[in-house]
């Protein structure tokens, strides 16, 4: 449908941000007060997880095919075991190891055949790196944000989260969009509008 990422995100999470705002409300203040500092967290964790994540994701799969991307993007709890091991000094046993060789593996194989069909393997590179920085930022959102979770709890922090980062995709494309350009085909409404519930 011609309809560039900044544009499709926004559509999103201009459907997405009312069932966030609902949660948030439905979550309550909870018994623990938020700090200065955990506003910042949760609004900086909603900007890399969810807004520099679902960015780069969309982005890489103008190169590569959905069902590469979406292995690749998966990924990311490979990721939360690896990064808990280096951060966090939890242990990786030996099924971890074995879950991680079959995950990338997997990957490999699938991403071998996709370079091989075309002579574009650069292109097919740039869309899986894309992708899997999207995976990055999002398992670096769940360690980050595991302390604040135990703090807030889940659906209030996602919430505050996920309102955040509709905000930061707003902005972007207001800085860059005139608003004119959220006229699409009644379509990309409907599938967005199934992309955001």
């Amino acid at each position: 449908y011609d309809v560039d990422i900044i544009t499709l995100l926004a559509l999103r999470m201009l459907f997405a941000l009312p069932f966030f705002l609902a949660m948030a409300w439905w979550a309550g203040g909870g018994a623990t007060a938020m700090t200065r500092r955990d506003w910042i967290a949760v609004i900086a964790l909603g900007c890399l997880g969810y807004y520099m994540g679902s960015y780069l994701d969309f982005a890489g799969l103008q190169y590569i095919s959905a069902g590469l991307g979406r292995l690749i993007l998966y990924l990311y709890p490979t990721l939360v075991v690896v990064f808990s091991a280096l951060f966090l000094r939890q242990p990786v046993r030996a099924r971890h190891f074995y879950s991680l060789a079959l995950s990338y593996g997997g990957i490999a194989l699938v991403f071998w055949h996709e370079a091989g069909v075309g002579d574009d393997w650069p292109v097919t590179l740039l869309g899986a790196g894309l992708v899997f920085a999207g995976a990055v930022a999002y398992a670096i959102y769940l360690i980050a944000g595991s302390g604040i979770v135990v703090k807030l709890g889940s659906m209030r922090f996602t919430a505050y989260a996920s309102t955040s980062a509709s905000c930061f995709v707003l902005a972007h494309f207001l800085a860059t969009h005139g608003v004119a350009q959220l006229a699409v085909a009644h379509e990309v409404y409907a599938l967005t509008l199934l992309m955001a519930v």
